[in-house]
Parts: structure tokens; C-alpha cells; sequence
């Protein structure tokens, strides 16, 4: 099939010779054009793909040259895929697209005619058609990069390849009914009605019935073809997940003691067409992975930990340690940058066949294309070889994240050398080339293996800057886990958005397998200190307990409990908690204001009394010349130990509570920011409750037993609403023009608020 506006000279002699081809065949161009014509194709195909489909007809009315661009498939397979939905694919993008908007009818004529103009050769046009038609069968080549290896025993595995290095399995999935049933006809014939995801690169969700998947198949010509990547196929399609076993070398997953739903997507169902595939990325979380192949054939390339591929770049943000890889597609990768990569800087490769089964290690960059139609299961997973990983990637801050996806790339102006020379915590990281808060970090360089044994498992760097010559990067945790931002704390800081489970999963995580895999305590530990800091909190733990005698806690005790908020310890029968969320301001009034209710319940002779646990301490924990000390403190007056580390302007400095409710009032509506690591957290001691969480009975109550406990807690309601608000003064007046005089005292605080956080919005939409 021949290109409607080739560059074929241009394609052979080069981009020098074909930009002059270009520009000697182009007279349309410029007469169609106007002023637009020094924008590049590329540009102005950027533009048209920012427009509204209907934008997009009328624009294609203009002039020769906007027909051309208006009616490029990959444009309107961008435009349908921003939709999203349910996809029955038409033949074409564009009668796809405008059918699923309502644009055009069922039996609209619409594409019969399409228009061709002499004069017009585009080179970017001609690259971008040549991968939509380009067979593969010239990558099927296999150099033995990636070792093969049948009846691999567990123990030759773990020491030989997991956490070290790739491999490809033999005859771990011959006794699989997959083996015969996952054939694309059998397939069809079994599934055919059901939905299944869609991956690509869209912020829609696009799902497909197996048969309607499989026309587009046969139809399609696109450059980065749609390919099924669905984690729950296990809900729509359960049978499938009986034609599969895990293989006995990876069936070890620490993630296993969550709950189905709590625990992240771990499994995935494949299908893809030649052409399509995966695109450079490290698997999430630091995971580990296998992907057994059932039928095709898959091309591999894989980079160690720490070396980013030419063409790829790794977005990693200062604020929340979000990771975004910005990279080419997969096919376009192998045609328009793997040519050009010199011997030393090629990846190491491997071609799949059917019925292996690849294993990735944790960290390793992998890039995967589809050399034929391919039919594919994989799984995500968690061992006792990358459990530390895992949770090193969970702890808050960016620049370890970076370390473990660029190597030393992520610290520029820096190297281990100077790490060495200052205590933890206190290194400041230099990124002057960086312009905002998110650092790009391109691969730069070649890399070579600096241990044969273990299959890359340390990297040394080349042409990079001069702070890092000599330097080796290593996916030791040790190694690692020195750009740990220690100013970070768990409680404290964002979450990154990328992380596989959420703050509170991570700590139930952690929690549950404390519990239930006392062999691997060790091991958990050093986990738990990466991920939630948990050393220190049980430093703290300790400090508390040695100042009011509280008995030492069991092995069981010695991780937080719960999925609150700050970090709360049961030990014997009594309940730890030290106040961190939100930094010093807010956890002090979180804690005075407890006190004061508890307080109030007693003057009053409430009958909550008897519903809330007893208070057996409270007070300060400081943290000063690298030793605990506490101070205990009942809520009432200011504290010396506060006062130093947080002068606070309060209000209600005079009054019983100075932290109580009408100063936590006042200091909300002040919304002023703080730092969080100030070495000082209130804490409070009670007594155990009797009973269980509520989430964790639900199930086995009764209707009767539910009316039951509604009627008690409509009781505590009562009782709560029939306390008397604590004494306080009256409210300082705000200082802002927009509160009028007329406004009720009550309502002028929460009206400056209001006025003040507006501004700033508006302030921060402007700098947007």
C-alpha cells in the first residue's frame, strides 16, 4: 500500500536530504497554508488534535493542505479515546468517532470519496503511515541477551535470577488448559459477549465486547493499536481464571493477606495485535512481575534499575513524589530510536514464544511490542527479594523515587561521596537546572554490568555530570534508602498518587502481615521503618511507657494499629496515641480540645462518661539532643515546652483550655501553613475499650442487634447535643474591608475566612 503524500526519497536519504525533498515537492503547501506554513506537520497536527470534532469539519473546509490534516486516522482515534465508553469500532476512527457523538447516521456515506492532492509530500505523515503498515517479522530475532531456562528448582531461582535479573521459563505453563483454550477462535467462541478493558493512552475509561475487539483487529491499521489490558477480568470472565496456576516459583506474594479489594491490581489479561504493546515503564510500585505468553510472539528490551532508556524521560514530582514517564510508543521506539543506539547503549532483548513465561525483576525498565497477534497472562507481586523495595517507594518525598528509576541521574551536583560526609536529614539537594517543582530526568549515557554473576545488579555511568564520575549506582536498599528525604515523615506528608495502596491500606498492610508472618518479623521491620518510619514512633512508644510505667509491649504490639490518622499503639490494656497529622499547630489543639470534653463531661455528670475510655496521661514528647523526653500537660494552660517550639498567638491564652475549642476554632479559620517537623507531638494514654470495630461485626449482626445499637448511639447523640458549649470569649474582630458592620459577630470570622481563601484561589489560578 502506497502513502497518498510519500516522502519516499526523504524515508531513504535521511533527514537532511528528506527535509529538502520535502520542501522541493511542496508547492501546495504554502499556497494552502498562509502563515501557518512554518509550522512544522508535527505542530500543526498538535494544534488540529486540540480542536472539538466539529471544529475539526469546518477546518477542513479551508484549504487543501487542513483537509489533509483534518482527516489523519491517528487524529480521530485521539479524538474517540478522549470520549471514552463503550468501543464498536466502524472501519475507521473517524466514522467511529462521529458515530459515537452522534455526528453522523449508521448509513451515512461519510469517507467514500476521500480527496487526494498532488503537491503535497509530508515526511512526518509518510513516518507516521509507515508504522501503521510496517510488518515486524525482522525483529524476531532472539542474541541470547536474556538467558533460557526449563525445571528451574525455587532455590536456583532465588539465587540465581530473583532480584537480579531477568529470565525466560520453559515448562512452567505445559499442564495449563490455557495452553489449548486461549487460542483467539476458542476465545471467541467462549467469550465473546463479554467486556473486557481497553489499555491505551487515554484519561477515559474504554471498554469492549472480546468480538468486537477482535473485528478491530482484523480492520485496524493504527500506528499504536488498542490492546486488551484488563485487571479484572477475573470478575467478568471467572473461568478464565481456572485455565491458570500461578507458577511455583513466584506464588510467594506478601500482598496475599489483603482483602481482594483492598490489595492493588496485581493480575492482567492480554491481547494485543501486531504493532501494539507496552511502552517503557518500570512496573508499579517496584513490583516484581511474569508474564507467561500462550500464543504470538512478544519482543522484549529491558534496562537494569537506574537506566533510563534513550527517548524516555521520568517526571518526578518535588511535592508528592508523583512519577509520570513521558516515552514513545513501543513500535515507534524500536523503529525511530533503537536504530540509532550505539552497541554498548542497546537493551538487552529477548523474542517470547509461545508457552514461555519471562520474569522481570523489580526495577528493571522493560519494553514490550507485539510481534503478531499474542494472547497473554501476568501477574504483579510481592516476595521476601523486593519486599523492601516496595516499601521504600511507599515513603513519602521524590528523590529516592528518582534514584530508583534514573540512578544517580536524579541527584545532579551530587554524589554518595558527599552523602557520606553529612549526617542523615540534613543534605540539601542541588537542582539548579530544574525550573519548577517536578525534575525531568533523561537518560544520558551508557551503562555497562559491573557484576556478570548477578546479571547487572550495579551500574556504572558514563558522560554524566562530572560530580558523578566514578560514582557506581547499586539497587542495594542500602545504597538506596540514603535519599530518604528524613525531614519526611509518613503522617505528615503527601501520599504520592502513584503509590500501588493508599496511606492507610499500606499501614493495615503492614499491620496484617506483622500478624500473620511472625517468621518474617525481621524482615517486615526494616520494611516498616522505610515505609511509615515506624522506628521512630516505637522510640517514642518507648519514652512513654518508661515515664508512667506502662508495661513493655510484645512482639505483637510493637507496630501502630488501625487505619487512623496518627500513630496508635495497644499495649496490654492500654491505648498510645501521639497526635502527628497536620503538624504541631493542629495536633495540640486536637489534643487540648480532647481534654477539654472530657473535662466537660465530668462538670456537667454526663452519662457519655461511662461510653469513653478513661484518660491515663497526656501530655509533650520532645525530641531535643538526640533524646526522648516527655511533659505531661492537662489541657490547661501553656505549656513552656509549647511556647519554645510554637509560639502561638492565641486568643484564649488566659482562659482554663488555651488549646480547648474556640482556639481550635480561631486557628481554623486561620488556615495558616506550618512545617510539620518540629520535634514535639502530643501524646494521650487510655484505657482499652472493650469490644470490636463495628466494620468488623457488621456482618454477623442481627437485624434485631442493629436496631439495638442504632437506639444506644441515638441515646449518646442526645447526650452529646445536651452538653453545654465550653466558656469563651468573644471573637476578635477581623481585619478585613469586606465584612461589613452589619454582619453578625458570630458569622464576621468565618466571612473573612472565606475572603481571604477566595483570593488565594484566585492568586493561584492566575500564577496557573
Amino acid at each position: 500500500r502506497t502513502h497518498p503524500y510519500p516522502a519516499k526519497q526523504a524515508h531513504r536519504s535521511g533527514p537532511v536530504a528528506g527535509a529538502a525533498m520535502e520542501s522541493a515537492g511542496n508547492g501546495r503547501r504554502d499556497a494552502a497554508l498562509g502563515g501557518l506554513a512554518v509550522l512544522p506537520d508535527e505542530l500543526l497536527c498538535a494544534v488540529v488534535d486540540l480542536l472539538q470534532p466539529t471544529d475539526i469539519g469546518r477546518l477542513a473546509c479551508v484549504s487543501s493542505v487542513m483537509y489533509i490534516l483534518c482527516n489523519e486516522e491517528p487524529l480521530w482515534m485521539s479524538k474517540y479515546l478522549s470520549v471514552g465508553g463503550h468501543f464498536e469500532y466502524k472501519g475507521s476512527w473517524k466514522k467511529t468517532t462521529l458515530a459515537r457523538l452522534n455526528l453522523c447516521s449508521e448509513n451515512s456515506e461519510l469517507e467514500q470519496k476521500a480527496r487526494h492532492f498532488d503537491g503535497f509530500n509530508s515526511l512526518y505523515l509518510y513516518r507516521r503511515w509507515y508504522r501503521c503498515f510496517t510488518t515486524l517479522s525482522s525483529y524476531s530475532f532472539d542474541n541470547g541477551h536474556v538467558e533460557r531456562k526449563d525445571d528451574l528448582s525455587l532455590d536456583h531461582f532465588r539465587s540465581q535470577y530473583d532480584g537480579k535479573g531477568p529470565v525466560l521459563l520453559g515448562k512452567l505453563a505445559d499442564s495449563w488448559p490455557a495452553r489449548t483454550k486461549w487460542s483467539m477462535q476458542q476465545l471467541v467462541h467462549d467469550y465473546g459477549e463479554v467486556t473486557f478493558r481497553i489499555s491505551q493512552r487515554s484519561p477515559k475509561k474504554i471498554i469492549m465486547k472480546l468480538k468486537d475487539y477482535v473485528s478491530y483487529m482484523e480492520l485496524q491499521h493504527d500506528e499504536d493499536p488498542l490492546y486488551i489490558f484488563d485487571d479484572k477480568f477475573g470478575e467478568s470472565a471467572p473461568a478464565l481464571l481456572e485455565d491458570y496456576r500461578v507458577p511455583h516459583l513466584f506464588q510467594e506474594d506478601l500482598f496475599d493477606v489483603l482483602d481482594y479489594e483492598q490489595r492493588p491490581a496485581f493480575r492482567w489479561f492480554i491481547i494485543g495485535p501486531e504493532r501494539s504493546g507496552a511502552s517503557w515503564h518500570v512496573d508499579p510500585g517496584l513490583t516484581s512481575a511474569w508474564n507467561t505468553l500462550l500464543c504470538g510472539r512478544k519482543r522484549w528490551a529491558l534496562y537494569p534499575p537506574g537506566r533510563v532508556p534513550g527517548g524516555v524521560t521520568v517526571h518526578v514530582s518535588a511535592e508528592d513524589g508523583d512519577v509520570d514517564i513521558e516515552t514513545p510508543t513501543s513500535l515507534q521506539w524500536w523503529l525511530d530510536i533503537y536504530p540509532h543506539l550505539a552497541e554498548h547503549e542497546k537493551p538487552l532483548e529477548c523474542t517470547q514464544l509461545p508457552g514461555e513465561t519471562i520474569f522481570v525483576p523489580s526495577g528493571w525498565w522493560h519494553c514490550v511490542l507485539n510481534l503478531e497477534t499474542t494472547v497473554a497472562v501476568t501477574q504483579n507481586f510481592v516476595n521476601q527479594s523486593n519486599f523492601e523495595h516496595v516499601c521504600l517507594d511507599m515513603a513519602p518525598g521524590h528523590c529516592h523515587k528518582g534514584v530508583c528509576r534514573a540512578g544517580l541521574l536524579a541527584v545532579p551536583g551530587k554524589s554518595v561521596g558527599d552523602m557520606e560526609n553529612h549526617p542523615p536529614g540534613t543534605i540539601t539537594w542541588n537542582h539548579n537546572d530544574m525550573t519548577s517543582t517536578e525534575e525531568r530526568l533523561k537518560g544520558l549515557g551508557s551503562v555497562t554490568a559491573s557484576n556478570s554473576e548477578s546479571q547487572c545488579s550495579s551500574f556504572e555511568f558514563s558522560d554524566v555530570d562530572k560530580s558523578l564520575e566514578n560514582q557506581v549506582f547499586s539497587y542495594d536498599i542500602g545504597f538506596l534508602s540514603q535519599f530518604l528525604e528524613k525531614e519526611k515523615d509518613h503522617y505528615t506528608s503527601v501520599w504520592s498518587p502513584t503509590n500501588p495502596i493508599g496511606q492507610r491500606e499500606a499501614r493495615e498492610w503492614l499491620r496484617r502481615l506483622w500478624v500473620l508472618k511472625p517468621e518474617l518479623r525481621g524482615l517486615i521491620w526494616k520494611g516498616a521503618c522505610l515505609a511509615i518510619n515506624v522506628d521512630k514512633w516505637y522510640a517514642c512508644l518507648e519514652e512513654i511507657r518508661a515515664c508512667h510505667s506502662l508495661p513493655a509491649p510484645s512482639e505483637d504490639e510493637k507496630l501502630p494499629v488501625g487505619t487512623g490518622s496518627n500513630p496508635v499503639f495497644i499495649v496490654s490494656d492500654n491505648v498510645i496515641k501521639i497526635n502527628a497529622e497536620g503538624g504541631l499547630g493542629y495536633s495540640a489543639h486536637g489534643l487540648g480540645t480532647e481534654l477539654e470534653f472530657y473535662d466537660l463531661l465530668r462538670k456537667v455528670g454526663s452519662p457519655l462518661i461511662n461510653h469513653i475510655p478513661e484518660i491515663i496521661a497526656s501530655g509533650f514528647l520532645v525530641y531535643e539532643d538526640g533524646v526522648y523526653r516527655t511533659v505531661p500537660w492537662n489541657g490547661k494552660g501553656m505549656p513552656d515546652v509549647l511556647a519554645k517550639y510554637y509560639p502561638l498567638e492565641l486568643s484564649y491564652a488566659n482562659s482554663c483550655f488555651p488549646l480547648g475549642l474556640w482556639s481550635k476554632q480561631q486557628f481554623g479559620m486561620d488556615g495558616s501553613a506550618e512545617s510539620s517537623n518540629r520535634p514535639i507531638w502530643p501524646y494521650m494514654v487510655t484505657r482499652k475499650c472493650k469490644g470490636d470495630i463495628f466494620a468488623h461485626v457488621r456482618d454477623t449482626l442481627s437485624k434485631a442487634d442493629l436496631l439495638n445499637l442504632a437506639s444506644s448511639l441515638g441515646v449518646q447523640m442526645r447526650n452529646i447535643h445536651l452538653l453545654p458549649l465550653p466558656h469563651g470569649e468573644s471573637l476578635p474582630e477581623p481585619e478585613d474591608n469586606n465584612v461589613k458592620d452589619s454582619d453578625p459577630p458570630e458569622w464576621k470570622q468565618v466571612i473573612s475566612t472565606l475572603n481571604r481563601r477566595k483570593n488565594n484561589i484566585k492568586k493561584h489560578l492566575a500564577n496557573w
